[in-house]
């Protein structure tokens, strides 16, 4: 029997759109799942600076913790911080109902830390957890470890922190050096700059476990309308499916105070992603 081509031709061409659109479904949605950890890894590690910076804020305004004695630039009216002087800890409340603070997102819960000496004081620890602790109504868990190595430097460590979100649970430790590099002279946070570096690993949204490395170190500016997010740094993040992504602050120079990364994947996909 012979095949006539022209007729089969429809055929062939439809079959061969069907498997290419197929493949293309299916590259989609693996580069979706390998996203999800470059933005997982941005959620977690910006809280995680916003914390530092609340706490680092409130020991300029606590005398018996810091000589740069200021008043509180971070804290919105719907806050209160108290210090204990018997137990030296201080505690950041932001109430059981939403709190708008001055990054426009909601908090709820506390901040609790206890430090061991003097920020001042090289080798001083200070641990820090969070209690009920809700931003934008997700709940986010875990313990920071900070050890000053001077006045201005430190080293931090994340221990069993987590961030539910709708969809899902992304799990999440750390450890971080962090450098003030601005504004040191000074009492206030307004005009401080960090640069933050090191490691994390984590398991995003979708279970996808994931290791990252700093490559060029997060830049924070706490100028008020900056703080919100890091303005520049690189991070390069391996996950569990083999895949290689970088995860860039600033992917179009000029360290603007946007909400705007770019995520390039295996060295040739590239994507624009908004951070939250």
């Amino acid at each position: 029997m012979k095949i006539h081509l022209s007729k089969q031709l429809p055929f062939v061409l439809l079959l061969g759109s069907a498997l290419a659109f197929t493949a293309c479904q299916k590259e989609e949605v693996q580069e979706s799942v390998d996203v999800e950890s470059a933005e997982a890894n941005a959620i977690a590690d910006l809280e995680m600076s916003n914390v530092d910076g609340f706490v680092e804020d409130m020991v300029n305004t606590e005398p018996q913790l810091n000589g740069r004695v200021a008043a509180p630039e971070s804290l919105p009216s719907c806050a209160t911080r108290s210090y204990n002087t018997d137990t030296h800890t201080m505690t950041i409340d932001f109430g059981t109902t939403n709190c708008l603070c001055n990054d426009g997102k909601t908090r709820r819960g506390k901040i609790v830390s206890v430090f061991e000496a003097k920020p001042s004081v090289a080798g001083a620890r200070v641990t820090t957890t969070l209690v009920d602790y809700y931003v934008n109504d997700m709940r986010h868990t875990g313990t920071r470890i900070v050890t000053y190595t001077s006045r201005h430097n430190k080293t931090v460590v994340v221990r069993d922190a987590s961030v539910v979100t709708p969809g899902g649970t992304i799990s999440w430790a750390a450890e971080r050096t962090i450098e003030r590099v601005a504004g040191r002279d000074t009492p206030q946070l307004s005009d401080d700059v960090f640069l933050f570096s090191g490691r994390a690993t984590g398991v995003n949204r979708r279970g996808v476990a994931y290791t990252t490395v700093t490559e060029q170190p997060l830049k924070r500016v706490m100028a008020a309308g900056c703080a919100r997010h890091f303005v520049s740094g690189i991070i390069v993040i391996k996950n569990e499916n083999g895949n290689t992504l970088k995860l860039n602050y600033d992917p179009t120079g000029g360290e603007p105070c946007d909400d705007i990364a770019e995520v390039t994947i295996n060295g040739k996909r590239t994507k624009t992603i908004q951070l939250h």
